[in-house]
């Protein structure tokens, strides 16, 4: 006898923060990962889907948001920075290449850091338990593993930050932007 699915909770979402690039940008990083997907033997991430994740928080009830969100409230105060992205790599452990900075950018660092600081102090605990690593997921179920493969830069004018909550379909992950905030001009 089939046991019925589990009845998901309505009031439970998972949730992060990220920076999400304009869909110009998302098109040329897809087309990098296009390009190397056969040399990868992976599963190119769709287009619509890229980003470059700020913090991981996981599994929250729906009420916590309005004070997720004022952890998030000193995005107003970044001024909006540039950043290049220029390298593919890989992860074994997780069979992830990803996108990511042959440079520091130390504005997305002070970022990052403030984020994860501003989002302890309201009681929010990073979700994975690892620290910043800028990157954006190019490749899921990577088969070879390659040496940095360098590219010709991405240029992304980063103007805000966004939380976003992951909800699985059929397809995959579908991302929907719950809150953004734009960087002081």
């Amino acid at each position: 006898m089939k046991r019925p699915a589990p009845i998901k909770n309505a009031d439970i979402i998972r949730v992060f923060f990220a920076l999400w690039p304009e869909p110009a940008i998302q098109r040329q990083l897809h087309a990098i990962a296009e390009a190397y997907q056969v040399k990868c033997n992976a599963r190119v991430m769709r287009a619509d889907t890229l980003h470059l994740t700020l913090q991981f928080i996981g599994n929250i009830k729906r009420s916590q948001l309005p004070k997720l969100a004022a952890a998030a409230d000193i995005a107003a105060a970044i001024m909006p920075f540039r950043l290049e992205l220029d390298t593919l790599a890989f992860w074994k452990h997780n069979r992830i290449g990803y996108a990511t900075l042959a440079a520091r950018e130390p504005a997305l660092e002070t970022l990052a850091a403030t984020l994860q600081r501003e989002l302890a102090d309201a009681g929010f605990t990073a979700g994975d338990g690892t620290g910043f690593s800028p990157h954006v997921t190019l490749f899921r179920n990577v088969g070879h593993m390659l040496a940095p493969q360098y590219f010709a830069p991405v240029a992304w004018q980063v103007n805000s930050l966004v939380l976003v909550e992951s909800v699985m379909a059929n397809h995959g992950a579908e991302y929907r932007t719950l809150h953004e905030w734009p960087f002081a001009a």
